[in-house]
């Protein structure tokens, strides 16, 4: 059978599919019929959980108040790299392949700062603002497994990556002290 767990379709699709797509093979007096071949050997990644997280900019964390306005500005580079667990061992491409699906679109190997614009944000009364640069990404727990041939899947390891996007941006927050 097809893994069509890897095409996102879901149980009853993939029944369906099998089903339609598997010709009629009547039973022999001799027994009953084995099938033509098994599930070809495979390894793959499967993303378990991910959370969103925000890879902090060195040097951008500006703090004002109480009150007024927090003003803050980025000109220096910075690179934000993809990276893996010490000792994973994995296929960078298929890792990546899946990164991208299960991931986000917008999943980067790395996403280098080089932006050089102010940023201003209104403080409310009696509070103290606080403004810092971001690269937005994800913290991803895989599973390295593998198809047996008969089908049956196999679990091999497991390990986190940092994933940097390409999405990036200040982030305001408010607090009592400063």
């Amino acid at each position: 059978m097809t893994r069509f767990r890897t095409l996102g379709l879901g149980l009853a699709t993939a029944v369906a599919l099998t089903a339609s797509a598997t010709p009629a093979v009547a039973a022999s007096p001799a027994g009953p019929a084995k099938p033509a071949r098994g599930c070809p050997t495979d390894v793959y990644y499967k993303v378990k959980s991910k959370r969103v997280v925000s890879y902090w900019v060195p040097g951008t964390h500006f703090v004002d108040g109480k009150g007024g306005k927090v003003t803050g500005k980025v000109d220096k580079s910075w690179t934000e790299s993809a990276t893996l667990e010490a000792g994973a061992d994995v296929s960078i491409g298929a890792l990546w392949a899946t990164v991208k699906v299960q991931v986000s679109a917008s999943a980067t190997k790395s996403n280098t700062v080089t932006v050089g614009h102010w940023y201003e944000h209104q403080i409310s009364g009696n509070r103290y603002g606080h403004i810092r640069y971001r690269v937005i990404g994800y913290r991803v727990l895989f599973e390295k497994r593998r198809t047996r041939p008969d089908c049956s899947d196999q679990f091999l390891d497991a390990f986190y990556g940092d994933i940097p996007t390409t999405k990036e941006g200040w982030k305001y927050w408010e607090t009592t002290t400063p």
